[in-house]
């Protein structure tokens, strides 16, 4: 098998209208060398159609498992690459973005590097631009959703074998997050917009976060933050001000504000020339003309 610069790995089930969009993001890429895994947990859907249908594309696999973490895990044992990026299946990115991180964390010796991401709908019209700052591991500590889990690269030598807890099952990126800072690992923010996460009501994160109680208090126990409702929100909330402090210094704000005349337009840039303008566009407006097709 030929070494890759980057692996993507995307966990799937069950959203199969969805997966061709991850593998045609992914397909579109330029300037690197690419492996895709995916590692399906056994769809009943038209998943397995859609990877059969772009079978030249992927190293993909159909079996159980016992959540996303494990089919992670699954996915980076049969990685090449140098770099890990992690896109879920509902998930696509956007255009030249694996290219531009590999660059920057070869440049910079980053083991983490992550970008921006667009927030889009089910059918991939724009709701709104996640815009970033500089790494924070305050904010990460406190404010766990300061990083999209789209929008990032991984230096390979720095995730060990099995990086992901089976155990968790909602905010496993930010165990991650954690653990790799534990460890020494450098976080390294770039102005790129990089993926689209997409907002549905079958996704994980649509559930009440109450129905997670209990992980977030075990994780904040493994990491030293008080499990105590009360302290836990107070942490909580302080992280939230740091987190928009640092968007205000940094002009994300300003850049999520020159993004919202996009609102509604479709993105997948993939798919239709009209779409690819769009993202001409948003380059225009918010990236200063970055070229962002690679």
């Amino acid at each position: 098998m030929s070494l890759a610069e980057v692996s993507v790995l995307t966990p799937s089930y069950n959203y199969g209208r969805f997966v061709e969009d991850a593998i045609l993001s992914v397909a579109r890429q330029t300037r690197v060398s690419l492996q895709h895994v995916i590692q399906d947990g056994g769809s009943a859907d038209e998943t397995h159609e859609v990877l059969s249908h772009h079978s030249e594309r992927l190293d993909w696999r159909s079996e159980p498992d016992q959540g996303q973490s494990d089919a992670l895990n699954k996915a980076l044992s049969r990685a090449t690459g140098r770099w890990i990026a992690w896109l879920n299946a509902d998930e696509f990115y956007l255009p030249g973005s694996l290219a531009y991180l590999v660059r920057v964390g070869e440049r910079t010796g980053a083991d983490v590097v992550y970008g921006e991401c667009m927030f889009v709908d089910e059918v991939g019209r724009m709701l709104r631009l996640r815009s970033q700052y500089r790494f924070s591991y305050e904010v990460l500590r406190r404010y766990w959703g300061c990083i999209s889990s789209c929008g990032v690269l991984f230096r390979r030598s720095v995730l060990g074998e099995d990086p992901w807890d089976p155990g968790i099952r909602r905010v496993m990126d930010w165990d991650l997050f954690m653990r790799l800072h534990s460890r020494g690992a450098r976080f390294l923010n770039v102005r790129y917009p990089v993926g689209a996460f997409r907002v549905h009501s079958d996704q994980v994160t649509a559930i009440p976060w109450q129905a997670w109680r209990e992980e977030d208090q075990l994780l904040s126990a493994r990491y030293g933050l008080s499990t105590g409702l009360t302290e836990g929100w107070k942490s909580y909330k302080k992280g939230r001000l740091l987190h928009r402090a640092h968007k205000l210094v940094e002009g994300s704000y300003l850049r999520e504000l020159k993004a919202r005349p996009l609102r509604g337009k479709d993105i997948r840039w993939f798919r239709s020339s009209t779409a690819h303008a769009n993202m001409g566009e948003l380059a225009r407006r918010c990236y200063g003309g970055l070229a962002i097709d690679g």
